[in-house]
């Protein structure tokens, strides 16, 4: 190879550089702006959140196949997309890659990166929500507490029947929150979801679920 080709290719080579970086800071300003607006909207949706006694109950589905497929079923609801992506959570905690796919389903594309290698084209961002997921492996009481677990039976889990606490919710036009309750924290944790172009409802980020519980029982009498 020539000197001067040498220079010409690491010129186009910074060009190209230069280029995907202004177009990754194009989309970031595009998703901040989607994002300020969504937490607007969310906040003011959160004054208007009603009390509610409601169960979705049913089963872990380990089956990624499955998983989009009864999701797709009942995607118009947006208590079933809350409901499936703590399925999806739960599952993170045993197989990572199955578990991070099947949440990049019911989570809003908003959050998330693309991925060639996903089932679904996207991946969940490492430095943002990936790292609220890891927290939520590392602790797997976390997700078990909305599921069915309690403090009294030490956070275990029937993978058969599982049960999700909604105690409160409001849903307007394509905006709605849905509070779920946690058998380990005593304030409840709002959920922020939009309905898509498709009548599909996606959660807009998961940072109140993936907060601590309390010890069980017998951890509070060992000291």
């Amino acid at each position: 190879m020539s000197f001067m080709k040498k220079i010409g290719d690491k010129v186009a080579s910074s060009a190209r550089q230069k280029a995907d970086r202004q177009v990754q800071k194009a989309q970031d300003k595009v998703k901040q702006k989607v994002e300020q607006k969504a937490d607007n909207i969310q906040e003011a949706l959160l004054k208007k959140v009603k009390k509610v006694e409601k169960h979705i109950k049913g089963k872990i589905i380990t089956d990624f196949d499955e998983f989009k497929a009864e999701w797709e079923k009942v995607a118009g609801d947006p208590r079933q997309t809350v409901f499936f992506f703590l399925i999806a959570v739960y599952n993170y905690m045993n197989d990572q890659k199955i578990g991070e796919e099947m949440a990049t389903i019911p989570l809003a594309k908003t959050f998330l990166l693309a991925d060639a290698s996903s089932a679904t084209g996207f991946k969940i961002n490492r430095t943002g929500d990936g790292y609220l997921m890891e927290h939520m492996r590392e602790n797997s009481r976390i997700i078990n507490s909305y599921l069915g677990g309690t403090p009294d039976n030490n956070y275990e889990l029937d993978p058969e029947n599982i049960d999700m606490h909604i105690v409160g919710e409001v849903i307007e036009g394509t905006d709605a929150v849905i509070k779920i309750k946690s058998s380990g924290k005593d304030s409840d944790s709002p959920c922020p979801l939009r309905k898509n172009k498709d009548g599909q409802w996606k959660l807009f980020g998961f940072s109140s679920i993936a907060t601590g519980i309390q010890q069980t029982e017998a951890e509070k009498g060992d000291f």
